[in-house]
């Protein structure tokens, strides 16, 4: 399951590379859920969250990534959203999901203004495969195209 956006404020470059995005919250399933490690679903996901200096300029608007864990695939989406709208978010979305042991990640483009997810053996080969499908998708990320939020076995 991929979500590919479209980034309805102008993010900057410099925030996005900066380090702004390392407040991640991250949602676990109760300990009464716990399965194998290989059983768990693990999702990525963004927000937008505007205003964020208090300037009122859309140019300081920042994405912030969120990573959840859950039984299910479509419980871990539901749970990396819930975290964005709870911390105030909006726009907020599962990027990337998955229950197979492989690398996920939302990457975002302040170029573009386009957020995609996307999976493989590493960080930057989901980085690429998110690139990939948001060409797929005619929804194509720029090159200034980082990782907001990532999650690995």
């Amino acid at each position: 399951m991929v979500n590919i956006r479209v980034i309805g404020a102008v993010l900057t470059a410099g925030v996005l590379a900066g380090g702004m995005l390392s407040g991640c919250a991250k949602s676990e399933s109760p300990s009464a859920e716990t399965k194998a490690a290989e059983d768990v679903s693990v999702a990525v996901g963004t927000g937008e969250f505007t205003d964020a200096s208090g300037d009122k300029d859309p140019a300081t608007n920042t994405i912030v990534g969120f990573t959840a864990t859950a039984a299910t695939n479509d419980e871990a989406s539901a749970k990396v959203i819930k975290a964005c709208e709870d911390a105030g978010g909006v726009e907020c979305t599962a990027d990337e999901v998955t229950n197979d042991n492989v690398c996920i990640a939302s990457v975002a483009s302040s170029e573009t203004h386009v957020v995609a997810g996307g999976a493989g053996a590493t960080v930057e080969d989901a980085r690429l495969d998110a690139i990939k499908k948001a060409e797929a998708n005619k929804t194509p990320l720029g090159a200034d195209a980082v990782v907001v939020v990532s999650a690995c076995p």
